[in-house]
């Protein structure tokens, strides 16, 4: 860019810094995005076309989301009312698909970093997840195999039934593999990193992704399971499905309208771990090397470059220089670094999903005898679980709308990790408060002498017949399932946060994977610690067929122990995590202010969140000594920092007084 004259208004600066960044764009190919130019007024199209983007990905996961917890909501007492599976048999069955459901992703995070890209898996195996949603529904629409509840086999009999049954069901986790781990991902690849302000969009976008994955919920926990338990299954199961139709039609209208910014795959991140771990053990016996001896291809060769730090310095020996002909890069082993280091939070994260389990899958067993009136009608036993909804979306807003401006405001942020652990103190209460009233349930129907009754009425009494509906109201469980929904804001969406962000480009459907895995594994350990119980008290059980009898009270005592020391575990792990510095060279040509940021992630401690005033006071004094310095070679004359071959056709950085004022106010507010 030629030299501003002194003349030039700003108006004429900022359009000279559009023109340039425009003829860059197309003369050399290079997406010459600078920090604050995207956030400029002239250019209000981008704004729009990054909403219309994360409407239809929101709107995807939405009928996604609805068409999930139409099945799973109710599924428990689908499976034992009209199936006919035992209680204990129907919660295992569900938590190991459930769990099937949340492993899945590991195939999709594969295949959209290393293969396809997140946008093909996304569609492709929504049409799976289409078909899988549509055997469900018809499974309980063809008569030939319909299970009836409460009555005769169907003519093909049960066991076809259930083969057919199970076999769309597990189509539907294999679909669900597919989409969850890059829908996400996929919003956040929307957003520039090189913007200070879409970085806070792109936070903004992950509490608001969670909101609409709690719409969903929230829709099918009252309208579909009240379908499901009115109308019948069949139509109760065809809502979703053709819901979800809509879905990956709006998905696809949004690419033909080319809203979506699509990155390439990377590559199997699997591989590029693998070389750095054998890369490492060959060069074990070596000394550790310098920062500078660490091998790098050219600039602008990689699709992301990180930036060295400290940590498990024993992997840097796999970048040592060499001969070898694809040796392995400085990137490769930060990521690796990144990658490894949330693995210790993971396992604690699992506790939490573990202890999560139980609130969904027990709670609509005792439900299905209380008090379930509302007004004239009987409430579904699952529907009360909406007030889980109710608590994540009244949060969600809270926290975004109030707690976020304030935090900041005041100059204390909370931390992804401060905020995970918030959630798993919420979770205990929620469960310390399920445990409180079953235990106050079982005194109720012993007072009144339920189980007696129940008993005089001979081996062939239903306890689901009103006459030993139990006196306590089902509302009353709308205290626990609201507190999960506020931990659930807390631990989920920060984890999700967390594991998107601490990992490099070429690995956010693997770390979003890595979330959701967390919940496969918590949902097996949850099954597991279920199938211990019930064989360590046979006779007695504690989740038994008929909920006057048994104890639930103690099995939601037991989880919350669990959880509590499960939360010591993170805390200490939490305290020695720190934040990765990455830097983007393909969202980032100019490399401004890119120092800045990797130099205060570098520093920052998560837990606690906040840092010496003064540390980061010094810092942002020197970065703005070092913008002054580089800022000042461009505004006279000297050639800016290109990447690859930029600076031979002779471009220059975008510049002027107005974006370095702005510049030096954003960082400010780091």
């Amino acid at each position: 860019m030629a030299r501003q004259k002194p003349e030039d208004t700003p108006q004429d600066a900022r359009a000279k810094s559009k023109d340039e960044f425009e003829s860059l764009d197309r003369d050399f190919g290079v997406k010459a995005e600078v920090e604050g130019l995207d956030d400029d007024p002239i250019l209000p199209h981008r704004k729009r076309m990054l909403f219309l983007a994360c409407a239809c990905i929101l709107g995807n996961e939405l009928c996604e989301r609805l068409a999930y917890y139409g099945l799973q909501t109710n599924m428990g007492l689908y499976l034992k009312k009209v199936i006919g599976y035992p209680a204990d048999q129907a919660s295992q069955l569900l938590q190991v698909w459930k769990a099937t459901v949340y492993l899945t992703p590991l195939i999709g995070a594969y295949l959209a970093d290393a293969v396809m890209g997140r946008f093909w898996v996304i569609l492709v195996f929504s049409i799976i997840y289409f078909f899988g949603m549509l055997g469900i529904t018809l499974v309980n629409v063809i008569p030939a195999i319909k299970p009836i509840k409460g009555g005769p086999e169907p003519p093909a009999g049960i066991g076809a039934t259930k083969g057919v049954f199970w076999a769309f069901m597990y189509l539907t986790a294999l679909g669900s593999g597919g989409i969850k781990p890059c829908v996400s991902s996929f919003g956040g690849d929307q957003f520039k990193e090189s913007s200070a302000r879409e970085r806070k969009w792109r936070s903004s976008f992950f509490n608001w992704f969670y909101f609409v994955i709690n719409i969903g919920s929230l829709v099918a926990s009252t309208v579909v399971v009240g379908v499901q338990e009115n109308k019948g299954y069949g139509i109760g199961f065809g809502i979703p499905t053709i819901f979800f139709a809509v879905a990956i039609v709006a998905f696809i209208i949004g690419a033909l309208f080319k809203l979506y910014t699509c990155l390439p795959a990377e590559g199997s991140p699997f591989t590029r771990i693998w070389r750095v771990l054998k890369g490492a053990f060959a060069n074990r016996k070596q000394a550790l090397p310098q920062p500078n001896e660490l091998y790098e291809p050219p600039a602008g060769s990689l699709a992301f470059e990180m930036a060295h730090t400290n940590r498990m310095r024993a992997l840097d020996k796999a970048a040592i220089k060499s001969d070898a002909e694809k040796p392995v890069s400085r990137t490769e082993v930060e990521e690796t670094k990144a990658f490894l280091g949330i693995m210790p939070l993971f396992l604690c994260i699992c506790i939490y999903q573990m202890a999560y389990d139980p609130i969904f899958t027990l709670l609509p067993y005792p439900g299905d005898v209380m008090d379930r009136r509302m007004g004239n009608s009987q409430i579904p036993a699952s529907s009360i679980s909406f007030a889980n909804t109710f608590g994540v979306l009244f949060t969600v807003v809270f926290y975004d709308l109030v707690v976020v401006p304030l935090t900041n405001k005041i100059g204390r942020p909370i931390s992804m990790t401060f905020r995970i652990g918030l959630g798993f103190f919420v979770l205990i209460l929620a469960l310390i408060s399920a445990a409180l009233i079953e235990m106050s349930r079982y005194k109720l129907v012993r007072q009144i002498g339920l189980v007696d009754t129940f008993l005089a009425a001979g081996p062939d009494a239903d306890p689901l017949d009103p006459k030993f509906t139990q006196p306590m109201s089902i509302w009353v469980q709308f205290v626990p399932y609201f507190l999960v929904g506020v931990s659930e804001v807390f631990t989920n969406i920060g984890t999700m946060e967390l594991f998107y962000t601490q990992v490099s480009e070429g690995m956010r459907s693997l770390g979003t994977s890595f979330y959701l895995l967390t919940v496969a594994v918590g949902t097996y350990l949850a099954s597991a610690l279920n199938i211990i119980v019930a064989s360590a008290s046979p006779v007695d059980l504690w989740v038994a067929d008929n909920p006057l009898f048994g104890h639930y009270d103690w099995y939601f005592w037991l989880n919350a122990g669990i959880l509590a020391v499960g939360l010591g575990i993170y805390i200490l792990v939490a305290r020695t995590y720190t934040e990765k510095p990455v830097i983007n060279v393909d969202k980032d040509p100019f490399n401004r202010e890119t120092k800045v940021h990797s130099e205060l992630a570098n520093v920052s401690r998560v837990w606690p969140s906040i840092n010496s005033s003064s540390r980061m006071s010094e810092l942002r004094q020197r970065s703005k000594a070092s913008m002054i310095s580089s800022r000042g070679s461009a505004m006279s004359g000297a050639p800016g920092h290109l990447h690859g071959s930029d600076a031979k056709h002779g471009g220059m950085p975008v510049t002027g007084a107005g974006q370095f004022s702005r510049d030096v106010r954003d960082l400010d507010q780091v």
